[in-house]
């Protein structure tokens, strides 16, 4: 199973192994939470500059091509990915807790880690997005279709970034329609997971602004 995962899906694959040597290459004397979100946030940044390396470089017909291939499974990557991203916030729930106490170096660290893993998570969730987006899109040998954007019958992995991360910022766009009854449902849990993420998020900022007052 690992090795047809791998096939289908080595951006993910190699992210994680990205993230698994920075966690071996770290100081022994980091806290494990700290460590665990260091190893977090390059991987997810790995993810996501080669997700946007993807989209410069495929045709229309590579994503046709893609979304066939990674069609099986593919909304449970979806969720499972997911759920990584939601796991790192709790994570930065336990970096940030007794923070007043820490020492002066210790504390920057810990609010530093804790905010660039707000910054990178919230980008993974919607660059995944983007991307079931368009295999949605494409699946089918490009049957299934679901959203119309104006004037281009043929996105490109860009025009699925552009819809991701206006519903994941606003829950809405003003030019993309959405036509279909299973890209419907993807959205209507796209918006209401950016919901959540986005009060999180708005909580664990209060917070990290309260720990530097």
């Amino acid at each position: 199973m690992f090795f047809n995962i791998a096939r289908l899906r080595p951006r993910l694959v190699l992210a994680l192994l990205v993230g698994l040597i920075v966690a071996a290459a770290l100081p022994g004397g980091l806290h494990p939470n700290t460590r665990f979100l260091i190893s977090w946030d390059v991987a997810v940044t790995f993810y996501v500059l080669s997700a946007v390396q993807l989209a410069a470089t495929a045709s229309i017909d590579d994503i046709r091509k893609r979304s066939n291939l990674e069609d099986a499974g593919a909304t449970a990557i979806l969720f499972l990915t997911i759920g990584a991203a939601v796991a790192s916030l709790a994570a930065i729930g336990i970096e940030l807790l007794g923070i007043h106490d820490k020492q002066g170096g210790d504390q920057a660290l810990r609010l530093i880690v804790a905010g660039l893993t707000i910054l990178c998570s919230w980008f993974f969730v919607h660059t995944i997005w983007a991307i079931h987006y368009a295999h949605e899109f494409y699946g089918d040998k490009g049957e299934r279709r679901g959203l119309a954007f104006p004037k281009e019958d043929s996105p490109d992995y860009f025009d699925f970034f552009y819809f991701s991360f206006n519903m994941g910022a606003a829950a809405q766009t003003s030019d993309v329609t959405v036509v279909s009854r299973n890209m419907r449902r993807l959205v209507l849990c796209h918006t209401i997971l950016s919901f959540l993420f986005n009060t999180t998020i708005l909580a664990l900022a209060i917070n990290v602004g309260a720990s530097v007052i």
